[in-house]
């Protein structure tokens, strides 16, 4: 609790006095074992300039003192990277939120370390069934990823599970709901991003997207285990606007050091590079002030991430809900660092 508590302080005075971003999203490698239909990482030249250990740290170190408290690793698939445990212990022993998004595959193998060292681990499972293995392209996913859910579970590790709702998945939200409550873990839905020339065949119409969250909602006032805000799901499906909060929430830097904006429709623009400049020299610089004060006018994205930050972070919604007895800040921190 007093742990989630420095969390919450820290959160406060970047809101209300810094407005820079406490949450550090690093890719730390491009290289998957799958190949996704609703992705365009595998199709990408592997990235082989990835950033060292030693920056890495470094990068890590300087995101403690500047106020950050979560880190999450994210890919490709993460759990290739050869020094991956090494990072996560880094960031565990620097105090920083510890997370990692993976496919599941190399789960089972690490999941004692991972148990100690990760405070919430992001699962990607987008089926039931091992219709998933045909989505991932690969073999023998659904049932590593399960296995590894289980075992990190007994390990005493957090889990929840990811799934993109795309053409591929529209039966899936009801019988997802129903599989993370039977495996004991939360359910984040998101919708499908569209890379061109990639995925656009699997794109959600607007109708079928505002189905899907439906249901998704009426499975969340059941009392299944679906993470995803009841604000966040009202914006799919009713289209509420917001204005966008994630450079003053979250940053990405990319394998080889740039500082990119995460999951923006706006722009791709590289904002800085932590192998020239310090991270706090971007964060201060006037290409990352431009790009903050510019995404304040944006509301194009869907991604839960973006969304859910831009949402809590507004002003009228911070004291409309911070003093609620089932106050949505209150479930963040039930649902996240308890």
């Amino acid at each position: 609790m007093l742990r989630a508590l420095g969390i919450a302080c820290k959160y406060v005075f970047s809101r209300f006095w810094t407005h820079k971003p406490i949450i550090l999203a690093h890719s730390v490698t491009s290289e998957c074992n799958c190949r996704c239909k609703i992705c365009d990482v595998w199709r990408k030249r592997h990235n082989n300039d990835e950033m060292t250990t030693h920056e890495v740290f470094r990068m890590l170190d300087e995101a403690r003192k500047l106020n950050f408290v979560a880190y999450v690793a994210l890919g490709g698939e993460p759990l290739m990277r050869p020094d991956i445990l090494n990072i996560l212990h880094r960031a565990h022993d620097l105090g920083l939120y510890t997370s990692i998004i993976t496919n599941g595959t190399f789960l089972s193998d690490n999941v004692e370390k991972i148990a100690k060292l990760v405070d919430l681990t992001w699962v990607s499972l987008d089926h039931y069934s091992d219709y998933h293995n045909e989505m991932r392209g690969l073999k023998g996913t659904f049932e590593k990823a399960v296995d590894g859910i289980l075992k990190l579970r007994r390990a005493g590790g957090r889990i929840v599970i990811n799934c993109v709702l795309s053409r591929l998945n529209m039966d899936a939200v009801g019988r997802m709901a129903e599989f993370a409550h039977k495996l004991g873990v939360k359910l984040a839905l998101d919708p499908i991003k569209i890379f061109p020339a990639s995925n656009e065949e699997y794109a959600l119409k607007t109708s079928e997207l505002k189905r899907l969250f439906s249901e998704a909602r009426e499975f969340k006032r059941q009392g299944y285990p679906i993470l995803n805000s009841h604000a966040y799901l009202e914006h799919l499906i009713s289209r509420v606007k917001y204005s966008c909060a994630h450079p003053r929430t979250f940053i990405r830097v990319s394998e080889e050091g740039k500082i990119e904006p995460f999951w923006c429709q706006k722009t791709s623009r590289v904002l800085g590079d932590l192998r020239k400049q310090s991270l706090g020299e971007v964060l201060y610089s006037p290409s990352f002030e431009k790009f903050t004060e510019s995404a304040k006018k944006c509301n194009l994205c869907d991604n839960s991430s973006t969304v859910e930050a831009s949402i809590f972070y507004s002003t009228r919604s911070f004291f409309m809900n911070f003093y609620k007895w089932n106050s949505p800040y209150l479930r963040f921190v039930l649902d996240y660092a308890l």
